[in-house]
């Protein structure tokens, strides 16, 4: 079961059924989809899920009901005697992936911020320039161990 709102701010419960036929085939199908007012409190969501099951004459052939992990929901479940709620895997996994993305996320926005910020013309040529001078102090460095290498040699040698 699920609860939704539209555009125009009206919601609807959808009810669907999934069973396993004597062919032990699985099948799904839609019950109702019904308006629902706000409040959408649980006890108010649990007699319009009550009345559609009735419609169709399967209150008790009902054990499991699959429901999103909003606490209204949950409770209209809760509150309904031998049944039991289970939470939507699907909907649970897609707010783990939402959950687990977000410092990827963040991560790809300030890699592309700094991207942007070098690729800007004035910044580009700071960075080239910061380049050349580290390059020059680098080769500086180089000569000057180079130096006093050969200095130490020849000192070894007298």
């Amino acid at each position: 079961m699920d609860l939704w709102t539209v555009r125009n701010q009206q919601s609807y419960l959808g009810v669907t059924c999934s069973y396993i036929n004597q062919s032990f085939k699985l099948c799904e199908f839609t019950l109702d989809i019904a308006y629902v007012r706000y409040p959408h409190t649980s006890a108010y969501i649990k007699d319009t899920l009550v009345n559609i099951l009735n419609e169709w004459n399967i209150r008790e052939k009902v054990y499991i009901i699959t429901t999103d992990n909003a606490s209204n929901m949950k409770k209209c479940v809760q509150d309904m005697e031998g049944v039991e709620q289970l939470g939507c895997t699907a909907y649970t996994l897609q707010l783990i992936i939402s959950k687990g993305m977000k410092p990827a996320e963040i991560l790809i926005v300030r890699t592309k911020q700094l991207i942007d910020f070098f690729m800007r013309p004035k910044q580009s040529k700071h960075l080239e320039d910061a380049q050349k001078t580290f390059s020059g102090l680098l080769n500086e460095l180089k000569r000057e161990i180079a130096l006093q290498n050969e200095e130490e040699d020849n000192e070894q040698d007298e």
